[in-house]
C-alpha cells in the first residue's frame, strides 16, 4: 500500500508527476482499491458546518475535468462515534441539475481497518461497493475513453485540521 498524507492546512496530498502519468487510463470500467483511513483521519467536534463536507478518497475522472464527469469514494468522520468514518459514493455529472454532483451513503468503517472498494460502470449506473455493501448511482454523462485516477483530497471548503494519512493499494 502507498501512503498519502494530506498536511494540516492543505487540501491536496503530495504526489509526483510520475504517479500522475501512471494514473492515465483508457476505457476503465472497473476500478478496485484496498484502503485504510488511519486514525489521523478522525477528529471531533466539527469546527464548523463545512466539516460536514465530503473528503475525496479516490476515484476516476472520465475526461480531463473531474468536476464534470467522475465517480469517487468519499469520506467524513462520524462525529458521534470515536474512530468511525462514514463512506459515501460521489458522482459529478454535468447532465444533472445544479449542484452537478450527487452522493449516497454506503457504510461506516473503523479507522485503521483495511477496506475493499470497487467502482463498476454498468451502463447508465455506477455500482460502488465498499466491504461488500453496494449502492447504485446514476451515470447520465457518456464516459470518455480517456480517464484519470483521482487521489485523496480534503474538503469542500475547509482544509485538513491535522496531518491525515490514507493508505491505498490500486488493484
Amino acid at each position: 500500500m502507498r501512503q498519502y498524507v494530506i498536511k494540516q492546512g492543505n487540501h491536496y496530498c503530495s504526489i509526483s508527476i510520475f504517479e500522475r502519468i501512471a494514473a492515465i487510463g483508457w476505457k476503465v470500467t472497473r476500478y478496485q482499491v484496498r484502503f485504510v483511513l488511519e486514525s489521523t483521519c478522525w477528529w471531533a467536534p466539527p469546527r464548523n458546518n463545512d466539516d460536514n463536507d465530503l473528503n475525496k478518497l479516490t476515484g476516476i475522472s472520465y475526461g480531463i475535468n473531474d468536476h464534470s464527469n467522475s465517480v469517487r469514494l468519499t469520506w467524513q468522520p462520524d462525529f458521534t462515534s470515536n474512530g468511525k468514518i462514514k463512506i459515501y459514493g460521489y458522482v459529478y455529472d454535468e447532465k444533472t441539475a445544479d449542484p452537478k454532483f450527487t452522493y449516497q451513503y454506503i457504510t461506516s468503517v473503523q479507522t485503521g481497518q483495511s477496506c475493499d472498494g470497487l467502482i463498476e460502470v454498468q451502463g447508465n449506473k455506477y455500482k460502488i461497493t465498499v466491504n461488500g455493501v453496494s449502492v447504485l448511482m446514476d451515470n447520465l454523462h457518456p464516459d470518455s475513453s480517456l480517464c484519470f485516477r483521482l487521489y485523496p483530497y480534503f474538503g469542500g471548503n475547509n482544509t485538513a485540521p491535522q496531518d491525515m494519512a490514507i493508505d491505498i493499494e490500486y488493484l
